[in-house]
């Protein structure tokens, strides 16, 4: 999972808001909030599938109190996830305390549970935006991955059912192994449903360690096929790369806006910088804000990269997918380590931005410049 998935849900667009998440000291106005890990699918690429991961969840009203404590805070953007968020029998009570008490509200589902009571539930109380995960434009890649029988055609009318609505919905997909062959056929589907579509392809090691999923990682080459070669995406890793090599490389581990920009709560009630950094939960429900930032701030601190990392002065660490959560659930739980999938992907990435102002730069055709992805890539290897 990118990093998006944590960040997503915000408004980046205003000056104000900017300033607002990242006033340092002060708890994020916007976060996340896993309200299980329950879920009705088994998909293949899950990252917090595994023993023991449901066990010891919040009730309803250790979700309220916590609910409490972050609106206290002053939290506007806050999105609900799972695991499933309608395998929670107490969805809707929880839902709309949530709203009530003022939460700009993002849900991220797989769709499958969406019935015409639940889609009018959501008509009548309506959250800022609705996600739901594609798997699979046919029905045999969609329930390979999910591994449950009957999912394709109840995500499909789930989406019909809030389409229907008017609500808010957006799409997504994760790209894997199992369903790249049909990547083309999912975007071409979402975008003609006129809804907004992005992907993921950052398929992460399990919680606890476990790296079964990670066999359902696409290439290096995949990856950077899907990301394309569009105007857009080569500023934007440009602008990345200038910033790297004008400001010194920082020993410390976290240099993201994790636990400053954003947070996550996860089903225990426990207090974390993002959803992929579980290593050092604080309990929000006896702890208290000002516990937690005190506790954030000796984690930022204190987590440095190893000295004989290459990561230490490596010019790439900014647009790298390899932060501090990633690299420890890759590293046995050492953060700052490098991990080879993501090193090849800034490698390859930096070869194409060269070849690519090489030929901007040269007096070839028109045509020649037009360079699709495909023989770009073989450039560059």
């Amino acid at each position: 999972m990118a990093c998006s998935d944590c960040i997503t849900h915000q408004i980046a667009s205003s000056e104000l808001v900017n300033r607002l998440l990242s006033k340092p000291g002060d708890f994020p106005i916007a976060g996340s909030l896993e309200l299980t890990l329950r879920c009705n699918a088994r998909c293949r690429h899950c990252y917090i599938m595994f023993p023991g991961a449901t066990t010891g969840e919040m009730s309803t009203d250790q979700v309220k109190a916590i609910l409490d404590k972050l609106a206290e805070q002053g939290v506007l953007f806050l999105l609900v996830t799972g695991g499933e968020i309608f395998a929670r029998c107490d969805f809707k009570e929880l839902y709309l305390y949530a709203k009530r008490l003022g939460f700009l509200l993002t849900l991220f589902t797989n769709g499958t549970l969406i019935d015409e009571e639940m889609a009018d539930f959501l008509a009548e109380w309506p959250p800022r935006r609705i996600e739901i995960t594609i798997y699979g434009h046919t029905e045999e890649t969609y329930e390979k991955v999910t591994c449950l029988p009957g999912s394709f055609k109840r995500f499909r009318r789930g989406v019909e059912l809030l389409l229907e609505r008017k609500l808010p919905l957006a799409l997504k997909t994760m790209a894997m192994k199992s369903n790249i062959h049909e990547f083309e056929q999912i975007q071409a589907w979402a975008e003609g449903l006129g809804v907004p579509f992005r992907f993921d392809s950052m398929v992460n090691p399990q919680l606890d360690g476990g790296t079964a999923v990670l066999k359902e990682r696409i290439t290096p080459e995949q990856y950077l096929s899907l990301e394309g070669t569009s105007e857009g995406t080569r500023r934007h890793y440009q602008k990345l790369l200038d910033m790297a090599q004008s400001r010194p490389r920082s020993p410390k581990a976290f240099t993201c806006g994790a636990g400053i920009k954003t947070f996550h709560v996860d089903p225990r009630g426990k207090l974390h910088p993002c959803m992929m950094w579980r290593a050092t939960p604080y309990d929000l429900k006896t702890g208290t804000i000002k516990g937690w930032i005190e506790h954030l701030e000796a984690l930022r601190e204190q987590t440095t990269i190893p000295e004989d990392s290459p990561c230490r002065t490596c010019v790439h660490h900014i647009a790298c997918n390899n932060c501090a959560a990633t690299s420890a659930l890759e590293n046995n739980g050492v953060a700052g380590k490098p991990v080879d999938y993501y090193c090849k992907i800034n490698y390859t990435r930096e070869k194409l931005l060269n070849l690519h102002r090489f030929e901007v730069n040269s007096p070839s055709t028109t045509e020649a410049k037009q360079t699709t992805v495909a023989p770009a890539l073989e450039t560059a290897r």
